[in-house]
């Protein structure tokens, strides 16, 4: 028996089996021509109600606005309650805007809120603070059910971000199902 060609096998079938495990598909087919096709509209409106959780494509969403379109807002800008730098104003998703109006105390997947933070303006927001829920389970777990996105210069050098970011949870486990904001959508 060949030793080295039985380990060469088997290192080809290790590698192989652990590109499957997390979905890469290395054998050109048909199936990666049909992923790529354009987004329906049904999926962009989706999207557009749920921020992207990728940090680069959120920043870009965030830049451009989306969120304006479909998330309810707060009338003004005001001063922030928390440490999110000086003045803000705070958008809900269409899923935490109906989580709060059924009293929800564990909100639904895809419930998000962005704050625009205007720092000591009132006029242009120069960053973002978002929160996006990943996965509907019990307070319990330490917000890392939470995605955490924070930039105070709306670029990407130095923000907080990630599930369970332990300087946002510290603040947020006092608030309901981690959203500590006090704006509720009006009826």
């Amino acid at each position: 028996m060949n030793h080295g060609k039985l380990r060469q096998q088997i290192k080809l079938g290790l590698v192989t089996g652990f590109l499957a495990l997390f979905g890469w598909n290395w054998m050109p087919d048909q199936t990666l021509a049909a992923q790529e096709e354009p987004p329906t509209e049904e999926a962009q409106a989706a999207d557009d109600e749920i921020p992207p959780t990728d940090r680069d494509e959120l920043l870009k969403w965030l830049k451009a606005g989306k969120y304006k379109a479909k998330f309810v807002s707060e009338k003004k800008v005001h001063p922030s309650d928390g440490p999110h730098g000086g003045n803000v104003l705070t958008y809900y998703n269409p899923i935490l805007v109906e989580d709060l109006k059924d009293k929800k105390t564990l909100f639904r997947t895809g419930a998000s809120m962005v704050k625009e933070l205007y720092l000591s303006g009132t006029e242009k927001a120069v960053g973002y603070s978002v929160m996006i829920k990943t996965k509907e389970k019990g307070t319990k777990a330490k917000g890392k059910f939470w995605l955490f996105y924070e930039t105070f210069d709306g670029t990407n050098q130095n923000p907080f971000y990630g599930k369970g970011v332990p300087l946002c949870v510290n603040c947020h486990t006092i608030g309901v199902d981690f959203l500590r904001s006090t704006f509720r959508p009006e009826n």
